[in-house]
Formats: structure tokens, sequence, C-alpha cells
């Protein structure tokens, strides 16, 4: 006797969480791709709940929420009772549990957890405007795709068929968001105990530190927690102290407001690695221009206004290689893309041809990828090759070079990375050095999210633009490796 469940293979269980409910692994045959399918007893307390679970869900549009494909009822057999299926899709991964502990649960980058939080927050928030929750939303629960991509598992299903932790769905949802930050800046878990995981996921989070009843606050486990987060995240938890004088977080959209201002609070827009000298140099060249107004002293501020002083060490090799200016006449004009005619990878310090000494600008990484990284193809992306340390293996990072076939005057720097964001140091010449140190630099921004924008205070020109990558991030698909992946960059300036 043929069942609907025919077109599926049953490759491995993930969970059993009980007689009555499994969740596999599965194959669709006839589309040819992976599945998730959960199946319950017919016959039990929990289907009707399950169903509505699975037609709720299936309402929300939005492309972070792994999808309900079909809900199948499965007749009773000689060796098995009648049971519900719920297909869901399957996507390629690595959840927040397995990251962190890829990462021997280090804290990540203040901008990063943020990132990925708001993500999942913008999609609860979306539920809960149609009155649909998750109810059981977890580190195990937030999965982050090989295309860098925030993707939500088991939305209302997962409280139905494993339970919920608080009856209150609304404050379940905003006490997990609060709980999903404070496990991403901390590396310390809040949840739960009763965590049921996938054969894949850590067998146990570490726990986070208390103070009586209560969870010790984020600030407690790492000092540079800022205060706006810190408070977000006692008003969000049950089992926290809210800050003396606040109120509750009550609602999904309280949450996503807040988390909001915070994001662009701490989005990285790079600045300049001497901005502190530039200021410092302008600043006096303001007084002097309103004090003495004279033409001298005019000149030696536009000198050192865009100039700079600069150590010896740094005018010598001003000096002594050819590097790009400052530009002084761009006016008003609005900046616009600037064409790239050329991309080569950069791996001064590889030894390709084995011979125990560093390449120089003959090493490669993966040149051939290379185009890749400006083609605007949201399918491709240059890549470095995989090391087993964030350094390269001791070559102290990987590059991309961008010839924009004659000298421009380059304003800002936008790089959109294929999985997590890298750390980037941007800089500027009119010759391609080996030495990365020798270019002059633009801006740099910190590990973070997945695209950034880098600026200059001022314009710089020149002809070739160097990406530097000095630390590579966990691989998304293998995390015991590091890797940097690019998908596009877009320089702007003035031709």
């Amino acid at each position: 006797m043929s069942s609907p469940l025919d077109r599926y293979r049953l490759i491995e269980h993930l969970i059993v969480p009980d007689q009555a409910a499994a969740y596999w692994r599965g194959y669709d045959l006839t589309l040819d791709r992976e599945v998730v399918i959960r199946t319950l007893v017919a016959d039990d307390p929990r289907a009707a709940a399950l169903r509505e679970a699975a037609r709720s869900s299936a309402m929300i549009e939005d492309r972070r929420l792994i999808r309900v494909l079909d809900v199948i009822d499965v007749p009773a057999t000689d060796t098995q009772p009648a049971l519900i299926a719920v297909i869901n899709e399957w996507v390629q991964g690595h959840t927040l549990a397995q990251i962190m502990e890829s990462r021997q649960w280090q804290p990540l980058d203040i901008d990063q957890a943020v990132g990925i939080v708001w993500e999942v927050a913008q999609t609860l928030n979306r539920a809960h405007q149609l009155r649909i929750r998750h109810g059981r939303l977890m580190p195990t629960s937030v999965v982050m795709t090989d295309a860098a991509e925030v993707r939500i598992v088991g939305m209302s299903i997962d409280a139905v068929l494993l339970g919920a932790p608080h009856e209150d769905l609304i404050r379940s949802d905003v006490d997990a968001l609060g709980g999903l930050l404070y496990f991403l800046l901390t590396g310390k878990s809040p949840f739960f105990a009763t965590t049921v995981n996938t054969p894949d996921d850590p067998e146990e989070l570490p726990v986070a530190p208390r103070h009586g009843e209560y969870i010790a606050a984020p600030s407690d486990v790492r000092a540079d927690v800022p205060a706006p987060l810190n408070s977000l995240i006692g008003r969000s938890m049950i089992e926290m102290k809210r800050p003396r004088g606040t109120a509750k977080i009550r609602n999904l959209e309280e949450f996503l407001t807040e988390l909001t201002k915070i994001r662009d609070h701490v989005d990285p827009v790079a600045i300049a690695r001497d901005s502190s000298l530039f200021m410092y140099w302008g600043l006096r060249a303001v007084i002097a221009l309103a004090i003495m107004a004279g033409i001298g002293i005019s000149v030696v501020a536009y000198r050192q206004l865009f100039v700079g002083s600069g150590t010896p060490q740094t005018q010598s090799v001003v000096l002594a290689t050819p590097t790009p200016s400052a530009s002084s006449n761009l006016g008003n004009l609005p900046p616009r893309v600037l064409p790239i005619t050329s991309v080569t990878s950069f791996d001064p310090f590889g030894d390709d041809n084995g011979d125990g000494k560093a390449d120089g600008i003959t090493g490669r990484e993966r040149d051939a990828l290379a185009k890749n990284a400006t083609d605007a193809s949201k399918t491709t992306s240059w890549k470095s090759a995989k090391y087993n340390s964030a350094d390269a293996d001791g070559k102290g990072g990987v590059g991309l070079v961008l010839d924009l076939g004659s000298p421009q005057s380059i304003s800002s720097i936008t790089v959109k990375f294929g999985e997590v964001g890298a750390p980037i140091r941007a800089s500027v010449s009119n010759t391609v050095g080996a030495d990365p140190a020798q270019w002059t630099s633009f801006a740099k921004a910190p590990a973070g999210k997945n695209r950034v924008t880098l600026r200059s205070p001022r314009a710089v020109t020149g002809q070739y633009v160097l990406l530097w990558f000095p630390k590579l991030p966990p691989s998304v698909q293998n995390p015991d490796k590091h890797q940097v992946r690019v998908s596009n960059v877009i320089v702007r300036g003035q031709q």
C-alpha cells in the first residue's frame, strides 16, 4: 500500500523528543531536494495545535523564515499508527550554537551580534503583527546559511512539539531575543537547560552566571557591552533584574525599535586610521586662518591639513615611493561609481613556488576567482583558501587589488562579504607594492557586518585600491577553518 510519504526518503533522525514525535532529515525524491520532516502520532493531544502552527507559520512571508512546504496525513499501517507529517525546507548552514562552539565560546563583535538578532527580531515582529509567535526561540533555532543569511527554524511548531518555556508566548519571544543577544555577546547561555539539540549541536552550552535568583547582567561578563545594549537585555529577559528606573519591554515592536537605535549606533562605518591627526591639524589650521588671515599662514595650514605632519619615517616612505595625493578640487559634486578595469588577488606573503621565500606581488590567492568580487552577481564571490588559523596560517592576511585604470579621486569603498564580515584595511597607491604597509591608508573597519562602507575624511587619489584582510573569519560551512569571501565591491569618487 502506497503512502503519501513515499516521495520522501528518510535519511537520519534529528530529534526524538518523545514516543509520539520525531524530527527527520529527509530527501524529496520528486523535487530533488533535502527537507526536514516532523512527524506526530495523529491521535496525540498536540495534533490540532501542530496543524494550526504549521498553517499559521506558512502565512508569514519573510525570506528569513524556513518555510513550511506541506502538511501530510499519513494513514495507519500494520506497523505504524496514523501520523501527521510537517515538511519544511532544509537549508545548509550552522546554528548559532554550533558557530559559538566552533569559536570556543568566544563572544562575537558587538555589531555582529546586534546585526544577527536584529534580523531575527524583524521576522518575529512581522509574525507577531499576524498574531503568530515562535514560542521556543533558542540558539539552535537560528541558522547562518552558507550564503551568510539568517534563517529561523521551527516557527510555532517547535513550541507545540517540544514545549514552550513560558505560557505567555509574547513574553517568551521577547525574553528569547534578549537571551540570544546575551549568548552572542558573552558566550554564556541564559536559556533553560532542557534544550533538545540536533546531532550536530553541542551537548550543552556554557551557563550564564547568576546573582542569587537573577541572571548576571551581560556587562558583568563582558565589560565593553554598551550601556544601552546592557539595559535592553535587562529589560527584555524575565530572569534578569532590570536596571533601576526602566520598564520591561512589552512586545516585539518595542524591542525592535530599541535594537534598531542601537544597531544604527554600532554599524561599522570605517574611519581612516589617521583621522585624529587629521582633526588636530584641521583645528590648528582653522584657528590660524581666523586669527592671522595671512596668505603665508594659509599655505602652511593647507599643507598641514591635506598633507599632514606625520613622523619622519612616514615622510621618508612618501618621498621614496609613488603614492596617491589628496584631492582638493572636488567641489560639491556627488560621488559616482568608479569603473574597475580588473581585479587580482594579493598574496605577498604566500609561497606558491615552494622555495621557502615569500612570493611578493607575484603571490596568488585563488586569483581565477578574483573577478567575482566585482561582477555584481549575487551567486558568485571571491573566496580565499581555507586556513587553520585566523592569520592565514602565519601569513598575516590576504587581499585583493582593484585596478581603476588610471588615478581616480576616491571617496568611499563599499565591501559586501559572502559570509561573515572580516576586519578590513583599505589602502590606495599609484603602483602595486609588495608590502601592504607601504600603501597609503584610506580607511579600516573591524570584523562584523557582512556589508561595510569605508570612508576617508578626505578624497584620496590613486589608480590601485588594496583591500587587505589581516584576520580571516571562521568559515560558515566549516567552522574549524578560516576563510574570507567577498561577493561585491563598489568604489565611489570623482572621475
